[in-house]
């Protein structure tokens, strides 16, 4: 009887051991065509995407990102750690499908695309974090050296992709003409002062401080007008410019010296829509003020304007957005994205559809980014 008493228990736990697992099976991370998926390239995308988030957020000002993840939320209200679910979640996909065409169309990379792989691979992954780093890295992540490098050769992949598409001879061909005629009409750049007129609580200044704020904003424009460098004007007056003093961080001194640099130098090229970082845009819905962008596009360069908002002080000056050809080169992959984007849009939803994909929750909650610690940036990002 004793021995029928312990079969039963231990079959009785057995019974429990298989629920609990069923109900927390996080060995595949989703079903596709009947095909349970390894989790290894998810966990790359949620890893990726939630530390990508944190460092660019940390160049906003942002310093507490475990906060910033439940506390912060998009102009929908979806909350940041579920926007890089979705975000993760949606870069898998695509990820399967550039996997799925690119092997159906019988593609393959050149010689010269694999050795900018292994290249990119050695120089960007294993030397830039160290083999210790990144031999943690691939641990945590649950793939080997190789299967990372399969990972993020991706991006050849989606290359050789986009180009079967839209390149030369491609069924959507996206010609060079086009691109520029794309930058020539829809993107202008300026550089400006910028001088706030509430405090850092978001009040109103007094009527005296919004005065001597204007003073301000008279003798720069001024001296603007009588041929002082625009570049050393903002230096000496734009509230964006960042002061840089002793006690700062050598980290932070380089991130504002490459700051003011862009502010002096460059300034920012913007499209008609005022965005001038698109990634920030569709976070956070930020874009240049539209009375600005309107200014902008109907100035002429080296034109210099006052503006005033109802929070702020502006001077603006057109800059030749074909001064330097970084500046089209810096918008030609959003350019060429925006023209292939509806296109894109109808064929990803297609073969999408065509996946039959059930995602593991279980899984997925394993790498909700509430529950992971940076591996690509460092903590105090």
């Amino acid at each position: 009887m004793k021995s029928i008493k312990y079969a039963s228990a231990m079959l009785c736990f057995s019974l429990i051991i298989m629920i609990i697992s069923s109900c927390s099976n996080v060995s595949y991370i989703a079903t596709i065509d009947n095909e349970k998926m390894p989790v290894g390239p998810y966990a790359f995308y949620a890893q990726y995407t939630r530390d990508n988030y944190q460092s660019n957020l940390s160049y906003y000002g942002v310093t507490d990102f475990t906060s910033a993840l439940t506390e912060q939320a998009d102009s929908t209200g979806t909350k940041l750690y579920a926007h890089i679910i979705q975000e993760t979640k949606k870069s898998y996909i695509q990820h399967i499908i550039t996997e799925k065409k690119f092997n159906e169309f019988g593609l393959s990379l050149t010689e010269e695309q694999k050795s900018a792989l292994d290249e990119s691979f050695q120089k960007n992954w294993v030397e830039k974090l160290g083999i210790e780093k990144f031999t943690e890295i691939c641990k945590s992540l649950g793939l080997t050296s190789a299967e990372f490098k399969d990972v993020v050769s991706i991006s050849y992949k989606n290359s050789c992709l986009m180009d079967y598409l839209f390149g030369e001879g491609g069924r959507y061909e996206i010609t060079e003409d086009e691109l520029r005629n794309n930058y020539s009409d829809g993107y202008e750049r300026f550089r400006y002062i910028a001088l706030s007129k509430v405090d850092s609580s978001g009040a109103t200044l007094s009527t005296d401080e919004l005065i001597a704020k204007k003073a301000i904003v008279d003798e720069a424009y001024q001296k603007a007008i009588d041929g002082e460098d625009f570049g050393t004007l903002i230096s000496q007056y734009s509230e964006d410019y960042l002061k840089i003093t002793d006690d700062i961080s050598e980290e932070d001194r380089n991130y504002y010296e490459l700051s003011n640099k862009q502010a002096s130098e460059d300034g920012l090229v913007i499209d008609k829509n005022g965005i001038f970082n698109y990634e920030y845009y569709l976070y956070y819905n930020y874009s240049i003020d539209p009375t600005i962008v309107n200014a902008v596009f109907s100035m002429d360069i080296n034109e210099i304007r006052t503006i005033e908002l109802p929070s702020s002080f502006w001077i603006i000056q057109k800059c030749d957005k074909n001064e330097k050809e970084s500046y089209f080169e810096s918008k030609k992959s959003l350019i060429h994205n925006n023209i292939a984007s509806p296109i894109l849009d109808e064929l990803y939803t297609e073969w999408e559809n065509e996946l039959l994909i059930t995602f593991n929750e279980s899984a997925v909650n394993k790498y909700d980014p509430r529950k992971l610690d940076p591996l690509f940036v460092s903590p105090k990002q």
